[in-house]
């Protein structure tokens, strides 16, 4: 009974039925890309931290008690994940292996006939916020004698750039979030509204008859359900074929092979149920205000 009567309101009010179906379907999907584009800029960030490293190129005359003093106050710090000590020998060795192919190179070092390199010190750091505290390490006075050269990014300033984009990424998410939510809700209560009212007649017959208020209410609080669930829906497909669209333009610019229909997939219970449960409670909380405001039961 109640879910015929729902049936019968949405198909009698189809236009702004699929009003609300399109301006549900808009807040699904905009929700969702948010949450897709903080799940790549969240993957990025987590592919910087295991590519953090800094290398030291230490002199050929340092001083080993100097050396082993710099690798003693760096291993003790929890801001180093790790460090690995490259002697003079295992960094010509990896030299020549990299530049076997190279007979110019290879003459270079013949000619030479010793040992070009001095050791290194290979660093990865935990976390990016780290490497301000250990570049102060690094670049104490008393180590400056030992030191011929660094090789790093300037996470901090990644770090900085990252920070700046995911405040305004939030901000302009959580705005557009809220907006589409509002015109969602706006629109199945108007649509709620104009169900009840071109039922008017048959709201009072049912009265008359002594129907209960579940009995009235229920087909409009359904009908909200109808728009919700359906636009939920084609947000669901439409969503899954522009991920498959972009999948490899992200994968270019994580540069790691990271399959985003398979994430979506693998998580939908969380990714899309969310969704769906957020897209009910929107519609149940607008037909039930509508119902509360116009049928007065």
């Amino acid at each position: 009974m109640i879910f015929k009567s729902a049936l019968q309101n949405f198909s009698r009010n189809l236009w702004l039925s699929l009003t609300s179906i399109i301006v549900v379907f808009l807040m699904v999907f905009s929700l969702g890309f948010f949450l897709t584009l903080n799940i790549v800029a969240q993957k990025w960030f987590d592919s910087l931290n295991q590519k953090m490293d800094i290398e030291i190129y230490l002199n050929q005359n340092a001083s080993l008690d100097l050396v082993n003093l710099l690798r003693s106050e760096l291993e003790n710090m929890k801001e180093v994940k790790s460090l690995k000590y490259v002697s003079q020998e295992e960094t010509l060795t990896q030299f020549t292996e990299k530049h076997q192919d190279n007979p110019i190179i290879k003459k270079s070092l013949e000619e030479i006939k010793e040992n070009p390199f001095g050791a290194s010190l290979k660093l990865k750091l935990s976390k990016p916020e780290d490497f301000t505290r250990i570049m102060e390490v690094i670049d104490k006075p008393e180590y400056q004698s030992i030191i011929y050269d660094k090789d790093f990014y300037d996470y901090q300033q990644i770090l900085n750039v990252f920070e700046k984009f995911n405040e305004k990424f939030h901000t302009i998410a959580i705005t557009l979030g809220i907006l589409f939510t509002f015109i969602a809700a706006f629109t199945i209560f108007t649509t709620i509204r104009i169900a009840i009212y071109s039922r008017q007649e048959e709201i009072k017959i049912m009265r008359l008859v002594g129907a209960k208020n579940s009995v009235i209410q229920g087909p409009f609080i359904l009908e909200g359900w109808f728009s919700a669930l359906l636009g939920w829906g084609i947000s669901l497909f439409t969503y899954l074929f522009f991920a498959k669209m972009i999948n490899t333009q992200i994968q270019k610019f994580l540069g790691f092979d990271f399959n985003l229909v398979s994430y979506l997939q693998n998580n939908s219970l969380f990714f899309f149920g969310s969704l769906l449960i957020f897209s009910l409670i929107i519609a149940t909380i607008s037909s039930w205000i509508a119902t509360e405001k116009y049928l007065k039961v």
